[in-house]
């Protein structure tokens, strides 16, 4: 047992180092916190500079829990002024609580007072596709495009090219892809494009299409940049069966 976790605490600070040297811009610094502090430093390195990229979600009760007064609050308001904006934040708390049952209520309860209120309307859109009812999204957001189509700085476009993918519409999810390509370049839209362009035979546009997303992709700021990494090496192997 104790040869067992010498091993695996030695493949972590490894694994470690290796991350610093390729990713980290203060490598200089990490290094000697991982040479002369080898598993603290390694486990102190995961957490302040490896884990905030990560993405990982919180378990939902740790969630419910760091949102308990956020909640109450956000209840208060629904109840005691009981107008669209309240039940909007009220849905937003929700769903960062992971309480996606309760937010969905409390965006309807906006959306029966305005029935086109954006921010309530992509609420219901977001637990839509997480819950995969593309149909349902695609309605929502439909509304949204029309109104608002720079909705959360390009997240609601992207959303609306997935459905639109998602529901296998492939000229129109072509059609507003490149759109979005153009105006917003996520790389997630560069992604299906050139999956939907590879379905129709068009693989040299494919193949540029994804060496420019690599390209501008290289040249984001570097936590954004290792946020989307995983979608590099996505294209990459993309590129690697087109050639």
């Amino acid at each position: 047992m104790e040869s067992l976790m010498f091993w695996l605490g030695n493949g972590f600070w490894m694994l470690m180092i290796f991350d610093c040297l390729r990713n980290d811009p203060d490598r200089r610094t990490w290094l000697w916190i991982l040479i002369f502090l080898p598993w603290f430093g390694a486990v102190l390195y995961f957490v302040m500079r490896r884990l905030p990229y990560l993405n990982i979600p919180m378990p939902t009760q740790i969630r419910r829990w760091t949102h308990r007064n956020q909640i109450w609050d956000a209840e208060a308001a629904a109840k005691n002024i009981g107008k669209a904006h309240q039940f909007v934040n009220l849905g937003n708390v929700l769903l960062d609580a992971g309480m996606s049952d309760r937010a969905l209520n409390a965006y309807g309860q906006a959306v029966s007072q305005e029935p086109q209120n954006i921010n309530a309307l992509w609420g219901l859109a977001s637990i839509a596709i997480a819950q995969k009812q593309y149909i349902t999204a695609k309605s929502h957001l439909e509304i949204i495009m029309d109104k608002d189509p720079d909705h959360k700085f390009g997240e609601a476009s992207l959303a609306y090219g997935q459905v639109l993918y998602e529901l296998k519409e492939w000229d129109a999810a072509e059609t507003h892809l490149v759109d979005d390509v153009k105006r917003w370049s996520h790389p997630e839209a560069a992604i299906m494009l050139a999956h939907i362009q590879i379905e129709q035979g068009n693989t040299a546009v494919a193949q540029e299409n994804l060496e420019t997303m690599i390209f501008k992709l290289r040249g984001t700021p570097r936590f954004y940049f290792r946020q989307k990494q995983h979608l590099l090496g996505k294209a990459q192997r993309m590129l690697r069966q087109l050639k």
